[in-house]
C-alpha cells in the first residue's frame, strides 16, 4: 500500500521551491498599474495582495504572492526579469523593488533594481 502524495506546495517547499514574492514598484501614474499588475501576473502569480499609495503625486504599487521557482531558477532571476518586463511594459524607469521571502529554511533574498541596471538593460542616459 503507498500513502497519497503530499500536497504539491508542500513538495515544493521541501524541495525549496516555493517563495513569495513582494514587489514594490514606484513613481506610476493611475494608467500604469493594471499594466504592472497584468505583468506580476504574467511573471510570477496572480498577486493575493495589491495594495496602493500616493507618494508626492505619483502612486506605489505593492504586490504579492507565492509560486514555485522552475527547476534551475533562482529568486535572482525572476526579480531581475520581473523588473525589466515592467520596464519594457511601461516603456521607462521607475524603481522596481524585490523582496523573495523563501518558506522553508534557508535566507531570504532583496533585490534592488535601479537607474544602473535600467541603463545596462535599455541603453539609456539619465541627465541630471
Amino acid at each position: 500500500m503507498t500513502l497519497p502524495a503530499k500536497p504539491v506546495a508542500i513538495q515544493f517547499a521541501k524541495a525549496g521551491n516555493l517563495y513569495r514574492l513582494d514587489v514594490c514598484v514606484s513613481p506610476l501614474i493611475a494608467r500604469e498599474i493594471p499594466q504592472v499588475v497584468e505583468i506580476f501576473t504574467a511573471q510570477w502569480a496572480k498577486p493575493v495582495e495589491v495594495e496602493r499609495a500616493k507618494v508626492k503625486g505619483a502612486q506605489a504599487l505593492a504586490l504579492s504572492a507565492e509560486h514555485e521557482l522552475r527547476a534551475g531558477e533562482r529568486a535572482a532571476d525572476i526579480a531581475r526579469t520581473l523588473s525589466y518586463a515592467i520596464w519594457k511594459k511601461l516603456d521607462r524607469y521607475v524603481k522596481v523593488t524585490v523582496e523573495a521571502t523563501y518558506l522553508g529554511e534557508s535566507q531570504d533574498g532583496h533585490y534592488e533594481f535601479g537607474e544602473v541596471a535600467y541603463t545596462e538593460a535599455f541603453g539609456a542616459r539619465f541627465e541630471n
